[in-house]
C-alpha cells in the first residue's frame, strides 16, 4: 500500500501546497481520497488518470476537499474521444448525495451518462472493497458529519484524519496504524476549533500507538513553525512533514 500527497495545503492559495487530495494505492488499485481544486491535474502528474478511478472517498463537504469532483464529472462527460462506461463509486460522509445532486443542477453537462454512479454515505462504519481491503470510518470531529478513514490491506494499516479535532474518533480509528496521515493545520497556541495543532496530533498518535506520523493540511502559520518538533514533544515515534508529491509506502 502506498500513499501520495497530491495536495498538502488548505483553502489558502500557497505555492507548493495545494488544496487537499491524496492517492492511495492498494496493490495496483488507485483510490482518490478528497478532491480539492487542482487535484486531478496532480493525480495525472502522479501517473494515474481520472479514467482509472473506480472509487473516490470524500471525508467531508468543504470546498477545499470537494471542488474537483466537478472537474472529474466534467472530464468523464466531455473528454474528446473518451466515453466512460465503467461504474464510479463515491463513498463519504452524510450529505454527499445531496451535494452531488446540487452540483448536477448547478453545472450543465456533468451528470453521469453512459455509466453507473453509486453513492454510499458512511458514519462509524466499515466496508470491504476489491482487491480485499477494508475501509473503517469514524467521525473526525471537524463537523458533525466529517469522517476519518482507516485502510487495512495486506496486513498493513494507513489512517487518514481528514480535517479533525480532539473530540473525534481519530485515536480509535487509527489504533495501531503503521502510518497516520494527519492534519496539522496550525502551530501550538492557535487552538482553532475543529482543527488539530501539533500537541493534539502528538497526543492522538501516542494514544493510538501509531508507528509514524506524516503531517499535512498546513495553513501558512504551520509552514513557518517547527511543527514537527512540537509534535515530538508529545509523541516519541517518527514524524515527517508532507509536501505536494510526497509518497510513502505503508
Amino acid at each position: 500500500m502506498t500513499v501520495t500527497v497530491l495536495g498538502s495545503g488548505t483553502c489558502v492559495p500557497v505555492p507548493g501546497r495545494n488544496a487537499p487530495g491524496y492517492l492511495v494505492r492498494m496493490g495496483g488499485t488507485p483510490v482518490l481520497v478528497d478532491a480539492g481544486p487542482g487535484t486531478l491535474a496532480r493525480l495525472s502528474a502522479a501517473g494515474v488518470s481520472y479514467r482509472d478511478l473506480d472509487l473516490v472517498l470524500v471525508s467531508h463537504l468543504h470546498a477545499d476537499h470537494t471542488l474537483d469532483l466537478v472537474t472529474l464529472f466534467q472530464a468523464n462527460a466531455a473528454t474528446p474521444g473518451f466515453r466512460r462506461t465503467l461504474p464510479l463509486s463515491l463513498v463519504g460522509c452524510r450529505g454527499l448525495s445531496t451535494l452531488l445532486s446540487r452540483l448536477f443542477e448547478i453545472y450543465d453537462g456533468i451528470r453521469p451518462e453512459g455509466y453507473a454512479m453509486e453513492v454510499r454515505e458512511m458514519s462509524a462504519d466499515a466496508a470491504t472493497f476489491p482487491p480485499g481491503w477494508m475501509l473503517t470510518t469514524g467521525f473526525s470531529g471537524h463537523t458533525p458529519e466529517s469522517l476519518c478513514f482507516r485502510f487495512d490491506f495486506g496486513g498493513r494499516v494507513l489512517a487518514y484524519s481528514g480535517d479533525a479535532s480532539v473530540h473525534g474518533d481519530l485515536a480509535r480509528v487509527a489504533r495501531g496504524a503503521d502510518l497516520l496521515l494527519c492534519e496539522c493545520s496550525l502551530p501550538d497556541g492557535w487552538n482553532v476549533e475543529g482543527h488539530l495543532c501539533p500537541g493534539d496530533v502528538g497526543a492522538i498518535a501516542r494514544e493510538a500507538g501509531v508507528g509514524r506520523v506524516v503531517l499535512t493540511h498546513l495553513y501558512p502559520p504551520s509552514q513557518n513553525a517547527d511543527i514537527v518538533g512540537q509534535v515530538r514533544r508529545v509523541y516519541g515515534g517518527e514524524v515527517a512533514l508532507a509536501g505536494d508529491g510526497w509518497t510513502g509506502t505503508v
